[in-house]
């Protein structure tokens, strides 16, 4: 991998179910940044459209395009298996892209695998050569780059963290991807929200209903983050079943892939303190003391930036690119 001095300008674009973000991006710095919603129409050829006018109205000629997608992707051109957050299913999203930007490097990456590259290169992870990303937001998302390199696997499904199971049991809570005791189902922020007023309808009592405004409905990770600390009996045991199952999962990904940076982000971590640290104190319990000796765990650096300077970096340095 060069050095970011000598990397050419291109552009980086996060592309999630709320927002697409583009930026022109030379290095670890921005030049131009753009925000747009994503809106009603996502047919992909439409989206791949928006992003090759920002790509033509602001970048040089021959700009490498990277974009981050919040997709599970199949194979290395762009092919979208399944994006629940943009409707897509079976989407050659990345040979729309192509035909849209004749000419250009245009590379297609999972939206966290972007954001894990840019945590690495510009933020959190920057200095190390071996950096893991776990991110807890709506799901559980999850990057490694080692050596300097990012970890893609054999069909481009590598590092999908929020995959682990973490519960072995035939009533372990079903996860979006159609199996069974996921650390996704147990800590992503949308089951998180379910769990709350599943358990807050069946009776649970908890002073963070109190906190959000005396609402069952209302009550948030932030609600019962804040309660727990306060040691509410519910919120409190509710935390300490969820984080041993998130400190587990990043041990495992610690004692597989041995890096010396592990960066945690996302709505949950930046919102739940408490939950946090009790899942930072199981990870260093559980993982392999050999893969402990020099490990650090921190906060996610970049916020909005760290996707397009993941893309653009990505495609910058000719990760998956190809063009028309």
């Amino acid at each position: 991998m060069g050095g970011a001095h000598r990397l050419p300008v291109a552009v980086g674009v996060d592309l999630g179910g709320t927002h697409l973000r583009a930026a022109v991006v030379q290095g670890d710095r921005i030049r131009l940044r753009h925000r747009e919603p994503v809106g009603n129409d996502r047919d992909p050829r439409s989206i791949a459209a928006r992003i090759a006018a920002f790509v033509s109205r602001h970048a040089p000629p021959g700009a490498p395009v990277g974009v981050g997608v919040a997709a599970m992707l199949r194979g290395f051109d762009g092919f979208v298996a399944h994006s629940p957050h943009l409707g897509w299913r079976d989407e050659p999203f990345g040979a729309a892209l192509r035909r849209q930007l004749p000419g250009r490097p245009i590379g297609v990456y999972n939206d966290v695998n972007a954001v894990t590259f840019g945590e690495y290169a510009a933020g959190a992870g920057r200095g190390s050569r071996d950096v893991v990303a776990v991110f807890v937001g709506t799901g559980v998302g999850g990057g490694a780059v080692l050596s300097g390199r990012l970890l893609t696997g054999f069909s481009n499904t590598c590092a999908e963290l929020g995959h682990l199971k973490v519960v072995l049991t035939d009533d372990a809570r079903l996860c979006n991807c159609g199996l069974r005791g996921c650390v996704e189902a147990y800590c992503g922020g949308s089951y998180l929200l379910a769990r709350f007023r599943e358990e807050l309808a069946a009776g649970a009592r908890s002073a963070a209903v109190d906190l959000a405004g005396g609402d069952p409905e209302a009550v948030t990770a932030a609600h019962v983050d804040a309660a727990a600390r306060a040691g509410d009996p519910w919120a409190a045991g509710l935390w300490r079943e969820i984080a041993p199952l998130l400190g587990v999962a990043i041990a495992n990904t610690c004692t597989a892939f041995n890096p010396e940076v592990v960066v945690l982000g996302g709505g949950v971590i930046d919102r739940a303190p408490t939950l946090t640290q009790w899942a930072i104190d199981a990870c260093m319990r559980w993982v392999n003391p050999p893969a402990r000796v020099g490990l650090r765990i921190e906060r996610a650096a970049l916020g909005d930036d760290a996707g397009v300077i993941g893309s653009a970096r990505l495609a910058a340095e000719g990760v998956h690119c190809a063009a028309a």
